[in-house]
């Protein structure tokens, strides 16, 4: 298959102007069998996030445009760490259909394209909130915090990539907020009560990015290189911002 050198669509919508207890938990789970309800999700994944540190996992991104009919999938490995300070850093190898990585670090963003030896590198500190709902959002989330952006319902119960989940639709509070999508759906394992599955609706009528996580890893052990390009001899880097 061709490789383009376009960047991915969502750096599109990224980039667009501002206008994104172990027992516990057991015991949770044990109560479980009634019908859910949002109380009772939103503070499982409360307690999930509380102790989240990192997750490694093989992903694949859907993007849906309506207009011409038309869906796109990525698919690769991802490693996603949170710091003590509660900065996230992520790396996503791409290996379906084109060879690309992609890092989030803080509010830093770089790809790299080894087939044309080039690094892009962007600055969304200006963007912060629309990179959180774009990318960020679904690693380690608490409960508490999409009640405070989000008027939530519970859809009902799916099976997901092997993970028996919960289904919950999310609407935006505030309608004028940094992100461009009409609302979410996300789906939490009821296993380890994180995202695996999550579906952005994009402003544009039947538009929508969805984003499948499996073989998921909660809190592995890590090694630093996981999160550095091992680049090619030759590579440059370029600044398309500026």
């Amino acid at each position: 298959m061709r490789c383009s050198n376009r960047n991915p669509a969502w750096m599109s919508f990224v980039l667009k102007p501002m206008s994104f207890g172990a027992l516990g938990l057991l015991l949770a789970a044990s109560s479980f069998a009634a019908a859910p309800t949002l109380e009772s999700v939103l503070t499982r994944m409360d307690t999930a996030a509380s102790n989240w540190q990192g997750m490694r996992a093989k992903v694949e991104w859907v993007r849906y445009t309506s207009l011409v009919d038309d869906k796109n999938s990525e698919s690769g490995k991802i490693v996603v760490r949170r710091s003590k300070s509660g900065n996230v850093a992520m790396l996503i190898e791409f290996e379906q259909p084109n060879h690309y990585y992609l890092s989030v670090n803080g509010t830093k963003v770089e790809i790299y394209k080894p087939k044309i030896k080039t690094v892009e590198e962007y600055n969304l500190s200006k963007s912060r909130k629309k990179l959180e709902s774009a990318l960020l959002l679904g690693f380690g989330t608490a409960g508490k915090y999409l009640l405070e952006h989000y008027d939530i319902s519970v859809v009902g119960d799916e099976q997901i990539a092997g993970h028996s989940s919960i289904k919950l639709d999310l609407q935006p509070q505030d309608s004028k907020a940094e992100m461009n999508n009409r609302h979410l759906e996300m789906w939490i394992s009821t296993t380890n009560w994180q995202v695996v599955q999550q579906k952005v609706y994009d402003i544009s009528p039947g538009d929508y990015r969805l984003y499948s996580y499996s073989d998921i890893e909660i809190n592995p052990s890590f090694k630093i290189s996981e999160f550095k390009f091992n680049l090619l001899s030759g590579t440059k880097r370029v600044h398309p911002q500026r």
